[in-house]
């Protein structure tokens, strides 16, 4: 699905230049690479409180020194691994016209009850929507992943957000959310509480049914 700037170029002022210069950099690279945080929200139409001021871009582990040579000219430290709390990735960050940007690789969350992984090329990058302005097209981390990846950081703030935009839409959203839910751990407090937030019932069931077929 192709996304139309639609009046977002005065919101985006700062943003879409450096856009602009990040999809310019990288449009040869072979490796997969999504653009998510506040600025793929902002794009999706998520209401959020802040206008973006950052770029968060994900690839694969895989990925990440091929997309670190494309960005080596805006580059303010090399790649290193960071496993901070809850998070586990390698990291590393840019400036992109006064811009900040990180570009995360190999995107991990754990929590007590949980514990998530971002497989950009083999999963996310098939359903992730395309935001086009001008001659550039960017692609965005889908939905399903920004509303688990907020539940497991409790930002109530986004994931309610985000969730009213899958409510309004759910068969766009809910089989990639089912095929994360299946991927990945989650006890089943995280599932219920999903389910309950989407009012999709049938989610919790699901899951059970999968990680039944599973033992």
């Amino acid at each position: 699905m192709i996304i139309g700037v639609n009046g977002h170029d005065e919101i985006f002022s700062k943003v879409i230049p450096a856009l602009t210069k990040l999809a310019s950099q990288c449009k040869d690279s072979e490796g997969t690479w999504l653009l998510g945080g506040s600025c793929s929200l902002w794009l999706q139409d998520v209401s959020i409180t802040a206008t973006p001021n950052d770029i968060d871009v994900y690839v694969d582990m895989k990925d990440v020194e091929e997309i670190h040579a494309k960005l080596s000219g805006f580059a303010l430290d090399e790649p290193h691994l960071d496993d901070t709390g809850l998070y586990h990735s390698c990291l590393s960050h840019y400036s992109l016209d006064e811009l900040p940007m990180e570009l995360v690789g190999g995107f991990e969350v754990r929590t007590e009850g949980a514990y998530y992984r971002t497989e950009v090329t083999d999963v996310l990058s098939s359903e992730a929507p395309q935001w086009k302005s001008g001659n550039i097209v960017i692609s965005l981390m889908p939905l399903a992943h920004e509303f688990v990846f907020n539940i497991l950081r409790n930002r109530p703030d986004r994931y309610l957000a985000i969730a009213t935009i899958i409510r309004n839409h759910p068969a766009k959203h809910l089989p990639l959310l089912s095929n994360l839910l299946e991927r990945n751990e989650w006890n089943a407090q995280y599932v219920s509480r999903m389910a309950e937030i989407l009012d999709q019932p049938l989610l919790s069931g699901r899951w059970k049914e999968c990680r039944n077929g599973h033992e």
